[in-house]
């Protein structure tokens, strides 16, 4: 199990540096999240355990990295530069959580970001964790999902 202060500081500092963003540890909402509000930002990797990460972003939280990353208004932006702030953000973010995971001398392999506009399924035989995080009144999530030991 990873815990919650490990991937906190994580989404802090990550969007913090990349996007100027101040996220907050945020509760569990009451209900379910909207599932029109946002793309999710799918990332895998598969050594030395296998997992994935999804996270689930709010249109407007996409905007605001995306104006951080290009210095420019997110509506002048083309759709290929809003996916490809976000990401960015999923790589270096994935890159932090794996090496706070797993150690830095520890290699692991990971495959592409992508933008998903569909939630991904639970894989079989992974644990799932989800921590949830807000910006102001925003709410996001991140679900890691990985192979049990």
């Amino acid at each position: 199990m990873v815990s919650n202060a490990k991937v906190s500081e994580a989404i802090c500092l990550t969007f913090e540096e990349m996007a100027f963003i101040d996220v907050s540890l945020g509760p569990a909402p009451s209900g379910p999240m909207p599932p029109d509000e946002g793309p999710v930002l799918f990332l895998s990797y598969s050594q030395p355990r296998s997992g994935s990460f999804a996270l689930f972003l709010p249109k407007a939280i996409k905007f605001q990295v995306a104006e951080a990353i290009y210095g420019e208004n997110w509506n002048t932006l083309s759709a290929l530069q809003l996916d490809d702030s976000l990401l960015e953000l999923m790589n270096v973010l994935a890159g932090r959580l794996l090496t706070e995971h797993f150690g830095p001398s520890s290699t692991y392999s990971m495959g592409l970001p992508t933008v998903l506009y569909d939630p991904p399924g639970d894989p079989p035989g992974q644990t799932k964790q989800e921590f949830f995080f807000h910006v102001d009144n925003i709410q996001f999530s991140l679900v890691w999902y990985e192979v049990s030991l």
